[in-house]
């Protein structure tokens, strides 16, 4: 272009094909002439809002679609069980609406600007179903079924969630009227049976089809082989043993021994995954007994029996049963040395936790770790002086597995189970503590003679004489003695549970097994006693504490008479007449201590008895009487005043006085050597290595066990 336009008002210009035009934009007034305004979509003058159809009827599990005829934008909600897709538009468009599984009827609303419309949803007028047959089987390889539906009107399927893989297909899933629908799968090669079914509905009548998949073939195992023991005089407790199976399909094989003595009339013992196994109790001396093992992949058609092998039993055996209980001096011919039960009144009770029937050969090792046990605590003072007024029994517990769980005081919410007969459970990380399932201490306790009786009641009396002491098949520095009382009345009825790990090592800060049971067993559980180390060194013994240590020595704990002596009328301590109170004390007097009588003997003079502050993990508020004693540290010495409330314990159980000048006379332990040794003052959190948790205390009847605090 070879001229050019003068513009006055030229705001914009744009060169298209050297062409110049205005661009469509004002920069001036309204005299502008240089351009024009866009020009708006105007809104309709009239709205217009319409849905087609505005009623359906609608099966749980069914879509349908309804049509929007609209110059205006609109929005959708829906009634619960109903979803609707999409929520909103503009203009013409429908609207797809899907019912759930158990939707009966509702609405969809549509609005626009000011409009709106509700299509009324009714769930299928319900019609009567039967199915023939109600339920096919169908083999594990790849086939298939059908059933009948007999319905008068409309009906629907619904597959089962989660749907099993080898269902493969459903037709038809709806209908209405009569109808044949097939049932297709595929291949199955599970070991046991497996089924699912469909959910047939005509609005509220429902049906179920079952649909059973057999299971795919299995092979059985081979017959077990090479059986053991044949022969005469085999022990009547023996081990079992035999060949491996083997399993064509790779299945883990299980084995259950099978005894007769007429070869008709079987006895099964438990099932194992290990080719040799024990009896748990003695077989009959002198007797042919009929044997077999079967051998068990756990499905069906899996078993497969030996052939049958015959034995005849001696009259001598290597191996504890199971719950068998035998007097500490019986000989191995059963022979007894020196002690009756009924000569010696006080009851010890020793067993273990964490042995397998393996380790129950007499001379053993749990025969070796229980007298390790029983010889600790009669090593030292008072216990050793008076021997001869205990009958010390041993209790055989078999455990399926050996050691110990940790992760918990509760075993069922220990991280690692073992399994063992007395479920003792070591909590771990900073802390000693034990717990244990107390029903089956009790049930191996009352085999006994004396202890078992016909009502809990009185089994709980007749132990409150006779604690329990539970070497643990561990190697762990740990310990707790657990006190369990039986309802709050008739004085103590309590028992009391030691817990010691066996093979800890013993070291110079006394925290081997030897000086954990001393403490643990000698001290809480026989003699009854407090703690006496610090935790808090700056912190007053509060309250809460000193009333629940008041509640638990009213029911016995914390002292050694049977009719507690607390006077709860006027809620004071013991009188400081009465021989025998607890090894604390909260007077913050000399005069007013327990242990005053031996404060003022001559013959204690080098133990420095007196009011020492600290015990019961507190420091301030609440005393014990020497300053060094087995519990505090588990030093292999009880101070005088402990050393006193365990001989009392000892004198009434065997139905003699007890006095102090028979006391001091016989008491071999005058001075005490370690007098140095300082109860710990560190924080909890950081607990010295030597002290013992303890004791918890457990109410039977919830189980849980609870630490005096």
């Amino acid at each position: 272009m070879s001229k050019f336009l003068r513009l006055h008002k030229l705001c914009a210009m744009v060169i298209v094909s050297g062409i110049i035009s205005l661009a469509a934009t004002s920069c001036g007034g309204s005299g502008d002439k240089g351009g024009s305004k866009p020009t708006p979509t105007p809104e309709p003058t009239t709205e217009s809002l319409s849905v087609s159809p505005t009623a359906v009827t609608l099966a749980g599990g069914a879509s349908t679609t309804v049509s929007i005829s609209s110059n205006v934008a609109w929005t959708v909600s829906a009634s619960t069980g109903y979803t609707v897709s999409p929520a909103s538009g503009s203009n013409n468009g429908s609207v797809k609406i899907t019912a759930s599984a158990s939707a009966a009827g509702g609405t969809v609303t549509i609005k626009g600007k000011s409009k709106t419309v509700t299509v009324t949803i009714n769930a299928p007028t319900a019609a009567a179903i039967t199915i023939t047959p109600e339920s096919i089987s169908i083999p594990a390889e790849a086939g298939n079924g059908t059933f009948t539906i007999n319905c008068s009107g409309a009906w629907s399927i619904t597959l089962p969630s989660p749907k099993p893989a080898w269902l493969t297909s459903v037709t038809p899933m709806s209908g209405t009227g009569n109808a044949t629908v097939t049932v297709n799968t595929g291949n199955y090669a599970g070991k046991t049976k497996d089924q699912t079914f469909l959910t047939v509905k005509s609005g509220s009548n429902t049906k179920y089809f079952t649909i059973a998949k057999e299971a795919a073939a299995n092979a059985a195992p081979t017959k077990p082989t090479g059986l053991k023991p044949t022969g005469s005089g085999v022990e009547i407790i023996t081990t079992f043993s035999w060949n491996a199976s083997t399993d064509a399909n790779g299945d883990k094989i299980k084995y259950t021994v099978m005894l007769s003595k007429d070869n008709s009339t079987w006895t099964s013992f438990e099932a194992t995954e290990k080719t040799s196994m024990m009896n748990k109790e003695d077989l009959d001396k002198n007797t042919t007994y009929y044997y077999k093992v079967v051998a068990d992949d756990g499905y069906e058609g899996g078993k497969t029996e030996s052939d049958v092998v015959t034995f005849t039993t001696g009259s001598t055996k290597s191996y504890w049963a199971d719950g068998e209980v035998r007097l500490y001096e019986v000989n191995s011919d059963g022979s007894v040395t020196e002690v009756t039960s009924t000569s010696r009144p006080f009851k010890l009770i020793y067993t273990g936790d964490g042995y397998t029937q393996d380790l129950y050969n007499y001379g053993g090792q749990f025969d070796k770790e229980v007298d390790a046990g029983i010889k600790a605590l009669f090593e030292i003072e008072p216990y050793r002086y008076y021997y001869n007024y205990f009958a010390i029994y041993k209790v055989a517990a078999y455990s399926n597995e050996a050691g110990m769980s940790v992760g918990s005081t509760t075993w069922a919410d220990a991280s690692t189970k073992v399994d063992t007969k007395f479920k003792c459970s070591w909590q771990g990380g900073n802390s000693t503590g034990i717990g244990c399932d107390l029903d089956i201490v009790i049930e191996y306790a009352a085999k006994v003679p004396g202890i078992g009786a016909s009502t809990l009641d009185q089994i709980y009396t007749n132990l409150s004489w006779s604690p329990v002491s539970i070497i643990i098949n561990a190697d762990q520095y740990a310990g707790t003695n657990i006190w369990s009382r039986l309802g709050n009345t008739e004085g103590m009825r309590m028992i009391s549970v030691a817990q010691t790990p066996a093979r800890h090592p013993s070291t110079s800060s006394y925290g081997g097994f030897a000086y954990t049971l001393r403490h643990e067993y000698g001290g809480h559980g026989i003699g009854l006693l407090g703690d006496e180390y610090v935790y808090y060194n700056t912190t007053a013994y509060p309250q809460a504490n000193e009333s629940g240590f008041r509640t638990w020595q009213s029911l016995g704990a914390y002292t050694n008479t049977y009719l507690p002596n607390w006077d709860s009328a006027n809620s004071t301590w013991y009188s400081t007449s009465d021989p025998e109170h607890c090894n604390l004390g909260l007077t913050p007097t000399i005069d007013g201590a327990n242990w005053k009588t031996f404060a003022d003997k001559t013959e204690y003079t080098t133990c420095n008895i007196g009011l020492h502050a600290g015990s019961a993990m507190y420091g301030v508020g609440i005393y014990r009487s020497e300053n060094s004693s087995c519990m505090i540290n588990n030093i292999p010495h009880f101070n005088t005043f402990s050393r006193w409330r365990i001989y009392c314990r000892i004198k009434k159980t065997a139905g003699e006085t007890p006095s102090v000048e028979d006391f001091i006379a016989h008491d071999f332990d005058k001075t005490n050597s370690y007098g140095s040794a300082a109860p710990s003052t560190k924080s909890a959190a950081n607990a010295p290595a030597r002290r013992c948790e303890g004791p918890l205390l457990m109410d039977p009847y919830h189980k849980k066990p609870y630490r005096l605090k």
